[in-house]
């Protein structure tokens, strides 16, 4: 391989895979409509700008990606309407991400975290949030500290982590009616999850 053709998006990857479709059905298992078409993602939200999905390496349970679907290496490269679009998700998501993690319990912790370039631990360059919950059980200091992409993580179990994703999702959908509901209006997007079929990639 020529070394210096920077290596595919892995981020790109999944935006492509992982089409923007009508969100209907949180039970729907995204994996299992394409198992053949490249590596597992966990996918908690798909839209025409934003995706969501868990983190393989997560600092702790419940840790999320969320990212545009299209690719900016750097926060400062977006543009308003992606901006804007970011920026509508994240509260949503971490609202579902703390109510899946620690159910009614009001006393929530998490950071929402994004690094820029190499030097401030960015190891994928594209732009991502990591919603990321902090549990008060396990808490030590270097665990507590370890969020700007380094630190004490393990690898995502895929079964677990489908549980997690299913849960996630109907969360979401929760919370979507929720706020259709109580402030009076829908989310100006198309929502969903479906993967892509090996015979759509080709």
């Amino acid at each position: 391989m020529d070394s210096t053709v920077p290596p595919p998006c892995p981020f790109c990857s999944i935006a492509s895979s992982y089409p923007p479709t009508p969100f209907n059905d949180p039970e729907i298992n995204p994996a299992s409509t394409a198992p053949d078409s490249g590596p597992l993602s966990h996918i908690i939200l798909s839209t025409e700008h934003v995706l969501a999905f868990l983190d393989i390496m997560p600092l702790t349970r419940g840790h999320v990606l969320v990212a545009p679907r299209d690719h900016y290496k750097l926060l400062g490269d977006m543009g308003v309407q992606a901006g804007q679009e970011m920026g509508k998700w994240l509260p949503i998501l971490s609202r579902v991400v703390t109510k899946t993690v620690f159910g009614d319990d009001p006393d929530r912790h998490w950071n929402v975290v994004q690094n820029n370039g190499e030097r401030a631990a960015q190891v994928v360059p594209h732009v991502h949030f990591h919603i990321i919950p902090r549990p008060a059980q396990g808490v030590n200091q270097r665990t507590s500290f370890a969020m700007f992409g380094r630190g004490q993580r393990e690898e995502l179990d895929d079964d677990e982590a489908e549980v997690l994703a299913r849960e996630l999702r109907i969360e979401l959908a929760e919370e979507i009616k929720r706020i259709q509901r109580d402030e009076g209006g829908g989310l100006g997007c198309r929502l969903g999850f479906r993967r892509k079929s090996a015979r759509e990639t080709v």
